[in-house]
Formats: C-alpha cells, structure tokens, sequence
C-alpha cells in the first residue's frame, strides 16, 4: 500500500500562480529525475507552462537533488544567467532555503527581483519577510490514511491488492511572487 501527494498537481499549482502573474521566464530547480518525485514535480512545471502558453525553456531548468546546497548552486548560475528569471519554482523546501541564500548573497531582492514558490509548506513560512508562496502537504491526512490502510492490512493481510492513494496538495499564497512586469516607484 502507498499513501502520497499527487506531485505532478503541487508543482503544476504553483506553477500556474506565476504564470497567472504575468511571469513568462520561469526557471525551475528540480529535484532529483531518477525518483518518481523529481519527474512527477518537473512535469507539473511543464505542464502548467503550457496551459498558460509559456513556453518551455530547458536552459531554465537545474537540478537541485533536494537538497539545500544544490539548490544553492542551482539558485546561483540561473540568478546570474545574461537574462535571468523573473520567477523561480523549486520543487522542495530545502532547495528553496539555497535559492534564498543566493538571492540574498547576490543582492537581489524577493519578490522585486525575482517571485519565488516551492512544495512543501514550512512551519515557519509565513513569518518570515516575505512570506512565503508555498505548496502544503495533506501531512495529517496521509498520516491517518496510512494508519487506516495498515489496520486493515493487518486485520486481513491477504484479501486485497496493494493500495495506492493519492492526497492532493493545497497552494498558500502569500507574498514572495509578486505580478509582473512589476511596477516600480519612480526614484
């Protein structure tokens, strides 16, 4: 039995927000192409591309691995590319913690500079400035449909086929993806 998020939806739910904000050079910092996830989440990216007529550039896309110095490294060659992204997906929250670090280390600022989104909602995600546009998990649910699936596989081990249940994810909107072109105060 499996209890997951539906992986392709969270990123294609982000995704679709900045495009809906009028961003059209978005780069994604993928997770890992060798696990279900990585794919599942970059073909979200992909497809919520083109369902807002954008197109797809694979020269915006790094791979972070999942991991938050990856995500770093990632963050850093697509923020100084000669005409880098206005908005950034990255496929988990400790790629997200590198994309932060570069754009602070590059001077840049978020959401002015670049709009950010990620999956996987952190605790803390919307009290720091700006809080951030996250993907959340049904944490709760999977956890519970997970307790419930193996109570019943205990209690009749051999009377069904392997389950295989998909939870769906829910976009929080905060503050880090802003409209764009954004409008700037006159010096």
């Amino acid at each position: 039995d499996v209890v997951v998020m539906d992986n392709v939806r969270a990123a294609f739910l982000a995704t679709s927000h900045i495009v809906e904000l009028g961003h059209r050079r978005i780069a994604t910092i993928a997770g890992a192409t060798q696990v279900s996830t990585g794919t599942d989440r970059l073909a979200g990216f992909q497809a919520a591309l083109a369902a807002g007529g954008v197109p797809f550039d694979p020269d915006l896309v790094r791979s972070g691995n999942f991991r938050e110095d990856d995500g770093y490294a990632a963050a850093m060659e697509l923020l100084r590319l000669p005409s880098p992204p206005s908005a950034i997906f990255a496929a988990n929250n400790q790629m997200l913690i590198g994309l932060i670090r570069a754009i602070v280390d590059l001077g840049l600022s978020c959401p002015r500079d670049v709009s950010i989104a990620a999956v996987d909602d952190l605790p803390w995600a919307g009290a720091v400035s700006p809080r951030l546009t996250m993907i959340r998990q049904p944490v709760r649910e999977m956890g519970e449909t997970v307790v419930r699936l193996l109570l019943q596989r205990i209690a009749a081990p051999a009377t069904s086929e392997p389950r295989h249940v998909v939870l769906q994810p829910e976009l929080v909107v905060r503050d880090s993806c802003a409209r764009w072109p954004a409008v700037r105060d006159p010096l």
